[in-house]
C-alpha cells in the first residue's frame, strides 16, 4: 500500500480520524485544518483556471468549424485530415541471435536488443561475459 492509500484509509472514516488524532491539542488540529482548507482552495482555483482555459479552447473550436462550415471548407481542405493524428510507433530492431546453450548445442534466436531472453542465452551471456550484439549473426530476418 502505497502512502496515499494509506493516508485515504486513514481518512475515510471518523473513527479513524478520532485514533490519529486523539492526541493532538486543538490548537494543533485548528493549524492542520487552517493549511488543508488552503490546498483545497488552491486546488479549486486551479481547477476552475483549467475549466475556464478548456471551455475557452473548445468555443474556439467551435468558431473556426463555423467559419470552415460558412465557406464550405473542411480540414481536409487545409492538408489536415480530422482523424489522422501521428501514430507513435516503436521502431526496435530485430536480430537473429546465435548461442550455445550448457549442453553444446548451438541455438539461434529471433528478437530484439531489448527486452527478456530465453533463459538459456541469459545464462550464455552470464557466462561469457558478452553482450547480446557480439551474438548477432543476421539483421532483419
Amino acid at each position: 500500500m502505497n502512502i496515499f492509500d494509506e493516508i485515504m484509509h486513514r481518512l475515510s472514516s471518523k473513527t479513524r480520524i478520532r485514533s490519529l488524532f486523539k492526541d493532538v491539542h486543538l490548537e494543533d488540529l485548528e493549524r492542520i485544518l487552517e493549511r488543508l482548507q488552503a490546498i483545497t482552495e488552491e486546488k479549486r482555483t486551479s481547477y476552475e483556471a483549467e475549466q475556464a482555459k478548456n471551455k475557452e479552447k473548445e468555443e474556439s473550436i467551435e468558431q473556426i468549424r463555423q467559419m470552415l462550415e460558412a465557406k464550405g471548407l473542411s480540414l481536409s481542405d487545409l492538408g489536415v485530415a480530422e482523424d489522422d493524428q501521428p501514430k507513435k510507433r516503436r521502431n526496435v530492431s530485430k536480430y537473429t541471435f546465435e548461442y550455445v546453450t550448457k549442453s553444446g548445442d548451438t541455438v539461434q534466436w529471433y528478437g530484439s536488443t531489448t527486452g527478456r531472453l530465453p533463459k538459456d542465452f541469459q545464462a550464455y551471456l552470464d557466462e561469457t561475459g558478452k553482450k547480446r550484439l557480439d551474438c548477432v549473426i543476421g539483421e532483419e530476418a
